[in-house]
């Protein structure tokens, strides 16, 4: 008799283990990843976006994406438009020529998935890429313009700005309200047409 309670013990400590195990990794495969392209017309900028899950539920909060140009370059965004319908992207902050990386300027566009139903339009599918918005640049296509990745020596919490330009995105379906589901980046160089 003991000798079985012992055996069920153990195998619900291993079946514990198991699904804390499995639980975590799936936990580890939640979030999405940006990639900036061109389009086809070799003017427009387009930012996509890959989950690693659906997340269940489909509730995306907020987000922040943010680019980096050649300071040289004079970047200015012109018209930005929303890929995802009744979601409003913004260009919402920019750091010229940072002491951090005085070659390039930093500009973040921000989304708040509050108003109305924008928080669940997205409708985000496991591998499946979406494109979320797109932009110009007044001067035509630029070289060297990129989204920042997680090491950009500007994206420290200290910086010279005082600002938060790193990338983020949040949803309640891949995690608690406080979480950042941004994982990285992913896709090609940027390379202008000739």
């Amino acid at each position: 008799m003991n000798t079985k309670k012992s055996a069920l013990l153990l195998c619900r400590v291993v079946g514990s283990i198991v699904l804390a195990t499995a639980g975590n990794a799936a936990f580890a495969d939640n979030g999405l990843e940006y990639k900036l392209a061109l389009a086809e017309d070799g003017q427009t900028y387009q930012l996509w976006m890959k989950p690693a899950s659906t997340p269940k539920p489909d509730f995306s909060l907020t987000g922040q994406v943010t680019i980096k140009a050649p300071h040289t370059s004079n970047f200015s965004v012109t018209k930005l438009a929303s890929g995802i319908e009744d979601v409003s992207w913004v260009e919402a902050s920019r750091v010229d020529a940072p002491a951090e990386d005085t070659g390039h300027d930093y500009i973040s566009f921000s989304f708040i998935g509050v108003q109305g139903n924008s928080a669940r339009n997205y409708e985000w599918q496991q591998d499946q890429e979406k494109l979320v918005f797109s932009f110009e640049n007044k001067n035509g296509c630029q070289e060297g313009v990129a989204l920042m990745a997680n090491d950009d020596p500007f994206n420290i919490e200290t910086n010279s700005a005082n600002t938060n330009p790193g990338n983020q995105f949040t949803n309640l379906g891949w995690g608690a309200v406080s979480e950042n589901n941004y994982t990285g980046n992913y896709g090609e160089t940027i390379t202008c047409k000739k």
